[in-house]
């Protein structure tokens, strides 16, 4: 029987084995925890840091191919699996994405794709003299491991002494942006065959996504923009694998690229209920076929997602919508727990 090995067990990981195991696929997990959503999904797991030796061992003996649910896995690692067998995406991808200064800096280097004005922060001297530069406004992130508005600090006329204390090393500092919607495209691709998931937009609440909205309201010439970014993004990587395209449609109706993810991405959650093929369903594709196949949406439709305390109320929600249990032990402020879908 064919397997796939999966790095990190959350809700990703839980959506890739059930897609996975509906093409009669074996799955193992290695989660640095011991309770994790995909646990009850997947046919193995494999519980340890990702730079114990002996787990890595076992797990990467465990499957055919192996992929991905987070960015934030060691580079090693992934080479280390690389060197003995196929990973989805190629690490180097992963390489890129994982920094925002090194994903910051690719996509400047492509024809006709731009970013926020952003600059490296290596101490507050740095800050004091970079902030003047995009008038006194702007998000200072780490540049690694910050997720759903982790790491993140908005700085506002000026206002940094409150930042005096932090070890600013390895740190990005952009310009705000006055955009008119959040966007994303999911791009699958192998062989240099690829299939895009069509334009969504994306409503974020204190840096978490909320909401995300199939199809989104634009122009076609917009859109057909958007997608025609992504996909070429995921040329210049030679992506084997999916990766979703975070950007911004500004006033002025031009695209400003925000981020990148090498994985299912949570604006693609709305392809498990009203596509023919889900993303998660596309990337299994991808790795165990010559390619993807097209997504086929078939209704217009909204994805909320559940978050912290809002889980409390899911027995409501499960009664109105199409509900989705991450089963996560331990409910957080601004932990997504779940989520649900609809047509509009």
């Amino acid at each position: 029987m064919r397997s796939l090995g999966i790095i990190g067990g959350g809700q990703l990981g839980m959506f890739i084995c059930q897609a996975a195991k509906s093409l009669g696929i074996k799955t193992s997990i290695f989660s640095e925890n011991q309770e994790f959503s995909a646990k009850k999904f997947c046919d193995q797991y494999f519980i340890g840091k990702f730079n114990d030796n002996e787990v890595l061992e076992n797990f990467i003996n465990s499957a055919d191919y192996f992929t991905i649910e987070t960015e934030n896995i060691p580079y090693d690692i992934l080479d280390k699996i690389a060197s003995v067998k196929q990973i989805f995406p190629d690490p180097q991808i992963v390489k890129i994405c994982q920094n925002r200064l090194k994903e910051k800096r690719f996509l400047n280097s492509l024809e006709n794709i731009r970013t926020a004005v952003y600059f490296e922060i290596n101490s507050f001297k740095d800050l004091e003299k970079k902030i003047s530069l995009i008038n006194n406004n702007g998000i200072l992130k780490t540049s690694e491991l910050g997720y759903d508005g982790k790491g993140q600090y908005k700085i506002v006329n000026g206002k940094i002494d409150d930042l005096k204390d932090l070890n600013l090393k390895n740190f990005i500092l952009e310009k705000i942006l006055d955009f008119e919607k959040e966007i994303s495209v999911i791009v699958c691709r192998k062989n240099k065959k690829v299939e895009a998931y069509p334009v969504v937009e994306n409503i974020h609440k204190n840096s978490i996504l909320r909401e995300t909205i199939y199809p989104a309201n634009l122009s076609k010439e917009v859109s057909n923009k958007a997608l025609k970014m992504a996909i070429q993004i995921a040329d210049e990587l030679d992506l084997h694998g999916i990766l979703a395209v975070e950007m911004f449609l500004m006033k002025d109706k031009s695209i400003i690229v925000n981020e990148l993810a090498p994985r299912p991405h949570n604006s693609g959650h709305w392809t498990l209920d009203y596509c023919e093929v889900s993303q998660f369903q596309n990337l299994i594709n991808t790795i165990f076929l010559n390619s993807p196949k097209s997504p086929s949406p078939y209704a217009s439709c909204k994805m909320i997602n559940v978050i912290g305390d809002e889980f409390l109320s899911k027995e409501k929600l499960k009664k109105k919508f199409k509900f989705y249990d991450y089963f996560k032990k331990e409910i957080k402020g601004s932990r997504k727990m779940g989520h649900y879908t609809f047509k509009i």
